[in-house]
């Protein structure tokens, strides 16, 4: 029921693998702001390398018109997502993480 007004993403440094306890940092030196929090966590998992439809709950979200998550149509202000982009390091479970996402069989 609530919306934030403004999305602040410090990703001075990262965390890529098996995190939060058994991850490893990543020196990132991103920020994002967004008055979209779904824009600015999308704009977050381009920054990291991810395939954005394996984000079960952000494609939730979108699909509920919760925010905008079509890179198309945001504004970036400053350097491009591509100049940082930077391939994280998936958790090592992170197949059955996602395991909800897929029909049962």
């Amino acid at each position: 029921k609530l919306h934030p007004d403004l999305a602040v993403i410090d990703g001075f440094t990262g965390m890529e693998g098996n995190g939060p306890t058994q991850g490893t940092q990543v020196d990132h030196r991103v920020c994002v702001v967004s008055q979209d929090w779904l824009a600015a966590d999308r704009t977050g998992v381009e920054l990291m390398g991810m395939d954005f439809s394996k984000i079960g709950y952000l494609n939730y979200c979108a699909s509920m018109n919760l925010g905008n998550a079509d890179l198309d149509k945001f504004e970036i202000i400053g350097e491009s997502i591509e100049s940082h982009k930077k391939q994280y390091q998936l958790p090592d479970n992170f197949e059955n993480i996602i395991s909800w996402m897929k029909p049962l069989s």
